[in-house]
């Protein structure tokens, strides 16, 4: 049903277990002194000064005596943390997905300053990076590689079920690249978008059921961040209503006894008309009240599928198509 070019490099992670699951709100815009998790990341950090301590998400310790100068990131959520904090002129290394046009939301700033594509040992030996940002799911075999150089690698937990999970990740990615000021304000940034979308959606007579997709054929469980957006403007997940919990493959069949009453959906940039066709159209699911209603809205790849400070692109349109009308304060 799905007619798409776009690599799917960038949601292939939902295939990995997601481990986390939804865990309790603090305020999204506090930043505690010295920083520490409390939002399930598996992180610990020391002192605000230097030199300065970090526990990362698989429990390896790393000491800083100065903030990095050369920052190497291996994976694209990274990247979209990494250059809304730090200096972009000190990013020596990203992803792959960076140059992609298609799915790239920093190919602006990788265009300017050319950072390399960090995918191999050899490329990172010659990049000589003081610190090297991965995911908890990044290669094992290539981070021990990097360790094995003296390399110091911190792991963040990106596979992020909330979106407090992604305030907490700014703090510390602030912190372990010294941009606590910069950090600080994305994080304030991030608060005020979320908490004006949960001001503009804070009344439903009836919550709408939504259905997202993520790869094509896949679905949100109660165990994604996708899920905790939904939450946020007042509506229900279907995946989670009829009892997914990741990132669950279903059938158009599925959809239809589901029926949702609204899809939100992604394509490569250029073919959003086709992609809302190609659910109108379709015999099975444009038989949903979604399709029939013509609710159905197709986002940018790039906006509806990031599980970084980005993701509120993917929470202001769905605010803007479930809360129209903000309400008077």
């Amino acid at each position: 049903m799905h007619v798409r070019n776009l690599s799917f490099a960038r949601s292939l992670l939902v295939l990995v277990g997601i481990f986390l699951a939804a865990l309790p709100a603090l305020s999204l815009a506090q930043l505690p002194s010295p920083w520490q998790s409390s939002a399930g990341s598996g992180a610990r950090s020391g002192s605000l000064t230097y030199p300065r301590w970090a526990i990362d998400a698989n429990g390896g310790r790393l000491e800083f005596a100065k903030a990095p100068t050369r920052i190497v990131s291996l994976e694209y959520e990274m990247d979209e943390y990494v250059y809304r904090i730090a200096p972009t002129e000190r990013v020596v290394g990203v992803s792959a997905q960076a140059y992609r046009e298609q799915v790239s939301n920093v190919l602006e700033d990788v265009k300017r300053h050319q950072p390399a594509v960090a995918t191999s040992i050899e490329v990172i030996l010659r990049l000589k990076p003081d610190l090297v940002l991965a995911s908890s799911r990044s290669n094992g075999d290539l981070i021990h590689l990097i360790q094995s150089a003296g390399i110091p690698v911190f792991r963040v937990h990106t596979l992020v079920t909330a979106l407090d999970q992604v305030a907490e990740n700014i703090s510390l990615i602030g912190y372990v690249t010294g941009c606590d000021e910069a950090a600080a304000a994305e994080r304030a940034r991030f608060a005020r978008e979320i908490d004006a979308i949960r001001t503009q959606c804070r009344a439903h007579e009836k919550p709408p059921r939504v259905f997202g997709v993520s790869m094509v054929g896949y679905t949100y469980g109660d165990q994604t961040l996708f899920h905790d957006v939904v939450r946020l403007v007042g509506g229900v997940n279907v995946g989670a209503e009829n009892g997914l919990h990741t990132y669950q493959k279903v059938g158009r069949e599925t959809i239809l006894r589901w029926n949702p009453e609204w899809i939100f959906t992604w394509s490569d940039p250029g073919q959003g008309a086709q992609e809302l066709q190609n659910w109108i159209v379709d015999p099975v699911v444009g038989a949903t009240e979604a399709a029939q209603k013509q609710q159905v809205v197709v986002s940018d790849g790039k906006d509806h599928l990031p599980l970084s400070p980005l993701v509120t692109r993917l929470a202001r349109t769905m605010a803007n198509h479930l809360c129209k009308t903000a309400p008077n304060p």
